[in-house]
């Protein structure tokens, strides 16, 4: 059920079933002043104010809709006027009158009431009305009999009274005096309750009992209720409840709730309005605040609510209602995908416009760094003016205005709508046009270098990025060299060189320098996969670097930040060299034996990789992004943070290897054997092809697998903390001995034929999936939530189902023999042929089972297995 309502309402809803039927109730509580001016709360405050409530310790609402309305008042009494002994205190609303009479502590004095102790604040709870541990009416109370006060035995009066009834002596029982709520266990509310017998047992279980006096509902005195609804406009007068005010007095403030629910029947949704009754007004006369409480009741056919799609609640003045087609249209606006975030800050359309606070800030904030920027750009135009005039051309056309265009002005939900649509379309426009342009130009660009004979390949490649490829060259050694070359030729004319002295000289620009080179060269380890591939080695070229590596190599030499770009070391026996830092892109490495080598580090995108040996090599930050590699052997290997984004894996063994942190997007994988791989930090696996991986045995501490196919994928014995599986197709996959310590999978996953035998999957959520012929033998499922999903033909046999849920299963000819339900709960399960053989079924629960031919249930325990009430075919669900 998604809720759709305005900041101040809190709903709270509750469905139950009543004599055959299903009903949701719905208590819409509303936080306002009492003051001549109307003034809403935000649903937070509503809820921190009652919290410091002493009557806190009851709820506030049950959503249980009420026969009679009701008032209820929450303080103390203040004897203004009065000796401070005692005072009257009394309510008024609408018609409804009560008074009472409030003093100081006293006793039983011989046949006497001592004389009232003074106060200045008497708290009018029902620990101060006439009662006692012995007297049911008010177990809280004082005055049915004598206590142990202090050493003394006292007999104590009550601090309040009704003030046409007082007490007059020791044995008189009188009715106990408040404003406040009722306890339900109190006989005024008890004997209300209904007969809950092994008749209601076997026939109406849990439904409220049919014989039930719904005045039971009502938490208020009698002396404090009516038979109608208030209207809202009522007037109040409250005395002696405040501690300056001697009389707080006003009128409500002719407020309605209305309430729409989006019902599903028989397929279709209808908007539906549930009639609402403003049955509940608590007073809070020290605090100057009401709360009250608006019900309607509407009759649905699922036990649950799962028919009802929206709630919708909205508040309007009794003086201007609005059609219920208003509420239609807001409830499409809100669901809308293109808009409805937006919509959902507009709150005057569910509130009065007067009452409505706005989600959406409007008013600028001025502040230095939006100035100087505004004021940065306007000098940058001035400039760009001149600098077209200085060329001789006319600013109007080659030069942008002056002075900024206005920005839009967004004063209101509608505003920013509207700028946004404006935005988007400009945006598209702005795209469709540079296209147009840059196509134009460069035809015209290409027209002209044809015209002049030159040839425009070098600018095209360039264009293209083509002229980018290989590791950026050191150029600060060069440029010093060149400087000191330039020196020396202008020695005769000193003052020609003093400058470039003054360079070489400044140790700061030197380092500024050699930092920029440095920079240029992590840039390049980290984005190398995104260039174009750097050019491989002429013949000669490869084979005397091949040589010097193999020498080198031979005398136990290093390789550590080498540059071997292009190079051909395919076949070659390297095993346990340090490739620290090495810049390797576009190496060919076909049979090279690289087992326990250090390659931390490198750079090796667009390499190739096929049948090369990495086990137990180091590679963590390595660049592999953009290689081919198949059937290479990474097992055992350190790949913490290893880029392999675009590459293309095939047939590759990553067994043992440690995975944090690992980069696969845009990675072509096909079939890459995780099993055994390790790590601890997050693995995202999204819209991936996995079918013809293994992570059988892998150890993960979290992951994410999301639109992923995983067919057929072997994940048995793996080890996960926390993984999610979202969207994904995982048909015949074996998840056989897995363990996951929190998870799910959900939205819409496939698990049909999968076999989870032997998994522990403990408080697992499976809640709708498509799980046809899915083996769970053995299974550990403890707490998990299999509701709503398609378990026919599934094998649940000798699991561990413990607190399991199966609300809404398909379990059509699904085996559960021997399995341990007890606790589960199979509320509305279809059960067509199921095998409960010699399963635990203790104290589980199959209220409104669908059960069909040939459910079997021999020899299961099925001691205190709840079993009503039975399913029962409505009209509606027909």
């Amino acid at each position: 059920m998604k809720v759709i309502k305005p900041m101040p309402l809190s709903l709270l809803t509750r469905c139950f079933e009543y004599r055959g039927k299903c009903w949701l109730g719905i208590s819409t509580l509303l936080q306002v002043d009492l003051s001549p001016v109307p003034r809403v709360w935000p649903e937070k405050s509503l809820w921190q104010f009652w919290a410091s409530q002493p009557e806190a310790e009851m709820p506030l609402d049950d959503a249980m809709v009420r026969a009679r309305a009701e008032y209820l008042v929450v303080g103390g009494a203040f004897p203004h006027g009065t000796d401070g002994r005692s005072c009257i205190v009394a309510a008024q609303v609408g018609a409804l009158r009560k008074t009472l009479l409030v003093h100081g502590d006293r006793c039983w004095d011989g046949d006497r009431p001592s004389t009232a102790a003074a106060f200045s604040r008497m708290p009018l709870r029902w620990s101060g009305a006439f009662g006692g541990p012995a007297f049911a009416a008010n177990p809280l109370g004082k005055g049915a009999a004598p206590v142990e006060t202090g050493g003394a035995r006292l007999h104590l009066l009550p601090n309040i009274e009704y003030a046409d009834n007082p007490i007059a002596s020791r044995q008189q029982q009188v009715l106990p005096a408040g404003f406040g709520p009722l306890d339900q266990a109190w006989p005024q509310r008890a004997s209300l309750r209904g007969t809950y017998g092994d008749e209601w047992l076997r026939n109406e279980y849990p439904a409220v009992a049919s014989d039930t006096d719904w005045q039971f509902f009502n938490a208020a005195p009698h002396d404090q209720q009516q038979p109608d609804a208030f209207r809202g406009d009522e007037a109040y007068a409250l005395r002696n409840m405040h501690p300056e005010h001697a009389l707080i007095e006003g009128r409500l403030p002719g407020l309605k709730a209305r309430n729409f629910v989006t019902h599903r029947v028989g397929g279709k949704e209808k908007f539906k309005e549930v009639q609402n009754r403003l049955n509940t007004l608590w007073f809070f006369p020290e605090s100057e605040k009401a709360i009250l409480v608006f019900q309607g009741l509407h009759e649905i056919f699922e036990d649950d609510g799962a028919d009802i799609v929206h709630l919708l609640a909205g508040l309007e003045y009794l003086s201007a209602p609005r059609e219920a087609e208003h509420y239609l249209a807001v409830r499409d606006k809100r669901l809308d995908m293109e808009d409805g975030a937006i919509e959902s800050l507009r709150e005057d359309d569910l509130l009065p416009a007067d009452l409505a606070v706005s989600l959406f800030n409007v008013e600028p904030k001025p502040g230095r760094m939006l100035e100087r920027g505004a004021r940065g750009a306007r000098e940058a135009r001035v400039a760009a003016h001149e600098l077209v005039k200085s060329h001789g051309l006319d600013p109007a056309l080659h030069a942008p205005p002056i002075e900024a265009p206005p920005l839009p002005r967004i004063r209101t939900i509608d505003d920013l709508l509207r700028v946004r649509k404006e935005v988007l379309a400009q945006a598209a426009a702005m795209r469709t046009e540079a296209e147009a342009g840059k196509a134009a130009s460069l035809a015209a660009v290409k027209r002209q270098f044809a015209q002049s004979g030159m040839a425009f390949s070098p600018i095209e490649a360039e264009m293209k990025g083509l002229a980018m490829r290989g590791p950026p060259r050191p150029y600060v050694d060069g440029l010093l060299a060149h400087m000191k070359q330039l020196i020396a030729q202008g020695e005769r004319t000193p003052g020609a060189v003093d400058e470039l002295k003054e360079m070489l000289a400044d140790a700061g620009q030197v380092a500024t320098w050699r930092a920029g080179e440095r920079s240029q060269l992590v840039g390049y380890r980290m984005s190398a996969h995104y260039q174009p591939p750097a050019d491989a080695l002429d013949k000669d070229a490869a084979l005397a670097l091949r040589r010097r590596v193999l020498e080198h190599h031979a005398q136990g030499g290093t390789f550590r930040d080498w540059d071997l770009t292009g190079a051909d070391l395919s076949g070659m026996e390297l095993e346990g060299a340090d490739f620290r830092g090495a810049l390797m892109e576009r190496a060919n490495l076909t049979g090279t034996r690289l087992g326990r080598a250090d390659l931390s580090d490198a750079v090796l995108a667009h390499s190739t990789l096929l049948l090369t040996d990495l086990a137990g090599a180091n590679l963590s930050r390595a660049n592999l992004g953009a290689c081919r590699i198949e059937k290479a052997d990474f097992s055992g290997a350190e790949l913490s943070d290893v880029v392999f984004s675009r590459a293309r894996i095939d047939e590759t063994s990553w067994r043992r290897a440690r995975i944090d942190g690992v980069m696969l997007e845009e990675a072509a994988i096909g079939a890459l054997d995780f099993s055994g791989a390790h790590a601890a930090s997050v693995l995202l696996f999204r819209q991936r092809d996995l079918r013809q991986c293994s992570f059988a045995g892998a150890r993960f501490g979290q992951c994410v697998f999301l639109e992923c196919d995983l067919s057929g994928v072997d994940f048995s014995n793996a080890t996960i903390g926390k993984c999610a599986f979202v969207t994904v197709a995982a048909q015949r996959a074996s998840f056989k001995g897995l363990r996951i310590e929190s998870g799910c999978f959900v939205k819409g996953c496939v698990l049909t034929g999968a076999d989870f035998s032997q998994a522990h999957l403990a408080a697992m959520n499976f809640r709708g999936v498509e799980a046809s012929g899915t083996v769970f033998r053995g299974a550990r499922l403890q707490g998990s939530d299999f509701s709503e999903s398609d378990l026919s033909n599934a094998d649940f046999r000798g699991a561990d189902a413990r607190q399991t849920r199966f609300v809404r299963a398909r379990l059509n000819h699904a085996n559960l023999g021997g399995a341990n339900l007890v606790d589960a709960v199979f509320q509305h399960a279809h059960l067509d042929g199921t095998d409960y053989r010699r399963a635990n079924l203790f104290q589980s629960d199959f209220a409104r089972v669908r059960i069909g031919a040939g459910a079997e249930f021999g020899e299961a325990i099925t001691a205190r297995m709840r079993t009503y009430p039975r399913h029962a075919r409505t009209a509606e669900q027909a």
